[in-house]
């Protein structure tokens, strides 16, 4: 079953809220509490297992690291919950925004940067982290000071 990425963006007050609503033991706990008090702001189609390969190349080949946040909640995060979570900023979009506009990337380049990554060549894996950009640089827009985007794949 593939992995589903949600976008949800959420008041920066929430955020403190979130790690304590991940914590228990309950692991709907994170989609719950983003369901109830954020609003989703990208639909993403593919399979969300990309980021997986998307975070780490952005970071290594393009210098687009949008795991280290300025949130420490990232690490508390990621201790309480199978799965991957990060948070945009408005630092980083500060940082990124244009360097995520989707014209500055092209689905064969991607390609190759996957199969570097994963030693073996998937059929439209440039166009599924291509949209996987798209994803990122929309959800990106949404940001601002009040309000950060909580990315989930699970």
């Amino acid at each position: 079953m593939p992995a589903v990425a949600s976008f949800i963006r959420l008041p920066k007050e929430e955020l403190k809220e979130l790690a304590s609503a991940v914590g228990g033991d309950d692991p709907q706990g994170l989609a719950e509490f983003l369901a109830a008090n954020g609003t989703s702001v990208v639909e993403f189609e593919e399979d969300g297992d990309i980021f997986s390969v998307l975070l780490p190349v952005l970071a290594d080949d393009y210098d687009i690291d949008l795991e280290t946040s300025e949130n420490a909640l990232i690490a508390d995060l990621a201790e309480a919950t199978d799965a991957l979570v990060f948070i945009l900023t408005q630092a980083d979009q500060k940082k990124y925004l244009e360097q995520l506009d989707p014209d500055n990337f092209s689905a064969e380049e991607l390609g190759e940067a996957h199969a570097d990554f994963t030693e073996d060549e998937e059929a439209g894996a440039g166009e599924a982290m291509l949209a996987g950009i798209a994803a990122l640089h929309q959800a990106m827009q949404e940001v601002d000071a009040d309000h950060a985007v909580v990315v989930s794949v699970t």
